[in-house]
């Protein structure tokens, strides 16, 4: 499973108030990977801080009653808060990682997040589909999570374990409406839009103004809006939806991922965009571990199970 090392370690100019930064990404990988260590688990946690509720009532109301009733997920071990105990330390990360987004957000208009990366197989789909469910568990926060890799089609429908279609493309070929591509299933205020039917040139759908369109539409709808998009580096399509949102989370797989990739890769994104860095797929040592029964303290460490 993934640990979250760094998020949002730099805000953008107009929440920090300062300069933005890019994080070093290569000090960074090279902090905090011991390539002989296990691999461990991520964790996300639930954040309390200041939330503005910007639902507009009768448009939600009528776009929220329209959404495909599913039954998704049945307890898969990629949701880590449908897992057992033994994932604590994972489940907490995720709360953390949400509370750090809250406290970015302040008084201003974060709330559409892209979640990216340099190369393939990073974890961008396994962070998207947690985080969201970390934002959902607060009470009456919904979260929505869109599957905006096109290029991938099924990567978040299998990992929620739910259905493909309708989706992204059949909106933006006119096809289905807003309403009708929203899912939700067994976990309360978790909606999901799958990436749809694979269709040629997917690029040239990323690019219509069809969903800047949709992410207008549903940013009263939501508390949050998680877009998963390709892998920056050979694909343009996630620096489009970036310049659609609020800002960019950038996953970076710290047991396989170059640095000199993941560097230039966030030089892809506005300076401004960049939210931070989740480091995945690491393990730190620490004094610190959870017990089945809370908080404990133990001299050497504990071993937290890898999730795919």
């Amino acid at each position: 499973m993934s640990r979250i090392h760094e998020a949002l370690a730099k805000a953008r100019v107009q929440h920090a108030g300062t300069a933005a930064e890019l994080p070093d990404v290569e000090e960074i990988i090279g902090a905090s990977v011991n390539p002989s260590e296990p691999v461990a688990t991520p964790d996300v946690a639930l954040a309390d801080g200041p939330i503005e509720m910007l639902y507009a009532d009768a448009d939600s109301g009528a776009i929220l009653a329209q959404c495909s009733q599913q039954n998704w997920p049945v307890r898969g071990t990629k949701m880590i808060f449908l897992a057992d105990e033994a994932l604590a330390a994972g489940q907490e990360q995720f709360r953390t990682l949400r509370s750090r987004l809250y406290q970015l957000r302040g008084t201003g208009q974060l709330k559409v997040i892209v979640v990216s990366s340099a190369i393939p197989g990073e974890g961008k789909s396994f962070v998207s589909a947690n985080l969201a469910h970390a934002i959902a568990l607060q009470s009456d926060r919904r979260a929505l999570v869109i599957d905006a890799d096109l290029r991938r089609a099924g990567g978040l429908s299998t990992l929620l374990e739910a259905p493909p279609s309708p989706g992204l493309t059949d909106y933006l070929l006119g096809e289905q409406s807003a309403a009708s591509i929203i899912q939700t299933g067994s976990l309360k205020n978790l909606y999901f839009i799958p990436c749809g039917r694979r269709v040629p040139k997917p690029g040239e759908l990323i690019g219509d103004s069809k969903l800047g369109l949709l992410i207008k539409q549903l940013r009263p709808v939501f508390d949050w809006i998680i877009i998963d998009t390709p892998p920056v580096l050979p694909i343009a399509d996630a620096r489009t939806i970036a310049d659609l949102s609020d800002g960019v989370l950038f996953i970076v797989n710290a047991r396989a991922t170059l640095a000199h990739l993941a560097k230039r890769a966030i030089h892809e994104f506005r300076r401004e965009s960049l939210l931070g860095i989740v480091l995945n797929r690491t393990k730190e040592a620490s004094a610190t571990f959870y017990s089945s029964y809370g908080y404990g303290y133990n001299s050497g460490e504990r071993n937290v199970p890898h999730i795919g």
